[in-house]
């Protein structure tokens, strides 16, 4: 194939892989600013409203690495439609749902296709974008991926606002059209790997593994650590993970090579990529709560404040590939986990009295550095492995940024629990001579930003008690963020560009059985 011919098929793959992205990514935290909506018009309970936050990142974290390696046998290009065709499918019955029941389903449809879309996403791109392109490509994928993340809470409230909550799920059947015709029309079909057969013992026990690991950290943060539901999944955790270990090492053909994870740079593109998502989005959450809440901005106002992180994932996704061929991979991630830190630490910043301008220099470190991890982060999971094994690699470092958001969100949402049931206790509620509701309604609406519905008596009180909370999460998440450019240090490849790909590069005996079929 002449060499324009090869760039517009290359660009054409491009431009489809991150439309897919884009709606996928976004329809992880667009749902937030539509609750109130959807309680009143479906009459839904809250269990019910955390289901259907939660029924999308659930199935979407769970099925990804079954995703990757079904993709690897089966075809991408086929799984990526038939991902394509059930998220819209899944939007469209979220659209039109009757009752809770049917939304919440069709979450989980939605999760579902999200997953198969994702999963052979890195691979049809590093197939497309060969060489030196390929940090270029991933730049552009990753950045379109995180921004419609980031940007999600301003459009789902510019959409609830003018058209309903319906829109926020109907809105995705445009472009969810365009995907499935890019996929059909520009993405180059595969056929099966021959001679493998699909390890299904270890995709049902994965997919009960990541789906226990989801459930007992969301469940953990929404009724409590202590709570018979929380502990059994914890248990279900546990035993599924011995049993997976225990079934990949005797099966001929696995799922997961066990062994990529003796590559030191897989297993900690592994840790970076959760810990990216739980730093990077685990306290978004928190923050809009402090800004629709405590400072009374309405949703829209509130997303257009955080538009300057989303603006700086961008500024930093588009400039990552130039530093990474000047200054090599290790240099770059190290240098987005230091931003973040520092933009956490001016974020602790904030006072009961502080206007968000005090949050906003600390906001755009955070995106920053946010915007120069997903792309490399991305490229060294496909990079150094084996390519039959790409897209397997791919599915188990892209589960790790959604399971990053749900854990980071649990832990920093017991975090600031603490701190404001610390500030508020019962001595200090019924010294600040409040008459209505009690101590533990009085925390239960600080933690939910609730100040409207406080008692005059105990505002002030609230507002201190909140802050605070707030900055021990800024201060734990740089932490973490300090622990991920420690990590980066260690495992991360220094090479620039092509070296990257050969950089700690799985060796032989990873490789399947048959390295000359599929993709």
């Amino acid at each position: 194939m002449p060499r324009h011919e090869s760039d517009a098929a290359a660009r054409r793959t491009l431009v489809t892989v991150s439309v897919a992205a884009a709606i996928t990514t976004m329809d992880i935290t667009i749902v937030n600013v539509a609750l109130a909506a959807i309680a009143a018009d479906l009459s839904a309970t809250l269990p019910q409203l955390q289901w259907t936050v939660n029924a999308y990142p659930l199935l979407f974290a769970a099925l990804l690495l079954v995703g990757g390696s079904v993709s690897d046998r089966l075809g991408r290009r086929r799984i990526f439609v038939t991902g394509v065709v059930l998220f819209t499918v899944g939007s469209l019955l979220c659209g039109v749902a009757p009752d809770p029941g049917v939304l919440i389903a069709g979450r989980a449809v939605q999760g579902i296709g999200g997953a198969l879309i994702f999963a052979p996403a890195l691979p049809l791109l590093a197939a497309a974008y060969p060489g030196d392109r390929r940090n270029a490509a991933m730049g552009v994928f990753s950045a379109t991926a995180a921004v419609s993340a980031a940007i999600a809470p301003l459009v789902g409230g510019v959409l609830v606002s003018s058209l309903g909550w319906r829109s926020i799920f109907l809105v995705n059947l445009l472009p969810g059209a365009f995907v499935l015709f890019g996929a059909l029309r520009w993405l180059p079909a595969s056929g099966r790997q021959p001679g493998r057969r699909l390890d299904l013992a270890g995709a049902v026990i994965g997919v009960l593994l990541l789906g226990a690991v989801n459930l007992a950290v969301i469940s953990g943060a929404d009724e409590g650590w202590t709570r018979p539901v929380t502990l059994v999944a914890a248990g279900v955790t546990v035993l599924t993970l011995v049993l997976f270990v225990v079934v990949e090492r005797r099966v001929d053909d696995p799922m997961l090579q066990l062994p990529l994870f003796r590559i030191r740079a897989f297993t900690g593109v592994s840790v970076l990529s959760f810990l990216t998502r739980a730093v990077g989005f685990g306290t978004m959450p928190y923050l809009v709560l402090w800004l629709q809440g405590m400072l009374g901005y309405s949703p829209l106002q509130a997303g257009l404040q955080l538009s300057a992180l989303s603006a700086a994932i961008v500024a930093g996704s588009l400039v990552v590939a130039r530093l990474q061929h000047r200054y090599g991979t290790r240099a770059v991630v190290v240098t987005g986990f230091v931003g973040i830190c520092v933009g956490y630490l001016l974020v602790a910043r904030v006072g009961a009295d502080s206007t968000w301008l005090v949050a906003l220099p600390g906001l755009v470190l955070i995106g920053a550095g946010m915007g120069l991890l997903f792309a490399p982060l991305m490229g060294i999971s496909v990079s150094v492995v084996p390519p039959q094994q790409a897209g397997m690699a791919s599915g188990t470092a892209n589960a790790f940024f959604p399971l990053g958001t749900a854990v980071g969100a649990a832990v920093f949402g017991a975090v600031l629990a603490g701190r404001v049931g610390a500030g508020l206790s019962d001595e200090a509620v019924r010294a600040a001579g409040v008459a209505g509701p009690t101590a533990s309604e009085v925390r239960d609406l600080t933690a939910a930003g609730r100040f409207t519905d406080l008692p005059p008596e105990v505002e002030t009180l609230a507002r201190f008690a909140f802050v605070d909370g707030l900055t021990t999460v800024a201060w734990a998440a740089a932490g973490a963020a300090a622990v991920g450019a420690a990590v980066a240090l260690a495992t991360v490849p220094a090479g620039r560009d092509r070296r990257d790909s050969s950089a700690g590069r799985a060796p032989a005996r990873v490789e399947g059985r048959r390295p000359d079929g599929g993709d």
